[in-house]
């Protein structure tokens, strides 16, 4: 799902406000925008909305948070470019404790969703993907450094082949720590970079 287009804000981020980020492609020795997201945080660290944003610099996809009275987190709607009603999301739990994003179709029946398993810093290293007959559809895996920064990760569709063995080189951070600058490796060969402006309550 489009849950996690950027990080979300880890124990050392709870002072984050915004995160605009920038992906580049690197095409004939040149580096061409490709994308951005602009993610907004509450004083709590908790994530708000986020705006995705094309090559043409045009806002192509609004998502909009929902959390319960307890402000734990239960969907998002959000809206593509020509909407003008938002699709739903909704998070629940499974009977193993893993939490459960799932799109809803009109009718509010699930589309598809994804189980996220986490590791005991909270890092979401799993997602296991399935449709909405519950059959299998394959797994995004992530691999984290000891600051808690996807290193490494991989998608792995239900005939188990994967795609695009992805790594992360960390180039710069601001002075609290936040990366600022990394490098995407895809099968070993450069092929983006990222980009990123913080804001601080």
């Amino acid at each position: 799902m489009g849950w996690s287009c950027t990080n979300n804000a880890d124990t050392a981020e709870k002072e984050i406000s915004k995160i605009i980020e920038e992906q580049f492609d690197l095409r004939n020795d040149s580096v061409i925008f490709k994308s951005a997201t602009i993610e907004n945080f509450d004083q709590n660290g908790r994530s708000i909305d986020v705006y995705w944003i094309d090559q043409q610099k045009d806002t192509v996809l609004r998502f909009y948070r929902k959390y319960d009275a307890e402000m734990q987190l239960i969907g998002a709607e959000y809206f593509e470019a020509g909407d003008t009603a938002p699709s739903i999301d909704s998070v629940f739990y499974d009977e193993a404790g893993h939490r459960v994003e799932a799109s809803l179709n009109e009718a509010r029946q699930i589309r598809w969703q994804s189980t996220i398993q986490t590791d005991d810093k909270g890092n979401e290293v799993l997602k296991t993907y399935a449709n909405g007959k519950g059959e299998y559809r394959g797994f995004d895996s992530l691999y984290f450094d000891e600051q808690n920064r996807p290193v490494k990760g991989f998608y792995e569709n239900s005939r188990g082949k994967r795609y695009g063995i992805k790594t992360y080189n960390y180039v710069n951070a601001d002075d609290k720590g936040n990366w600022t600058e990394r490098e995407m490796y895809v099968n070993d060969t450069l092929r983006q970079k990222h980009s990123r402006t913080l804001e601080y309550h």
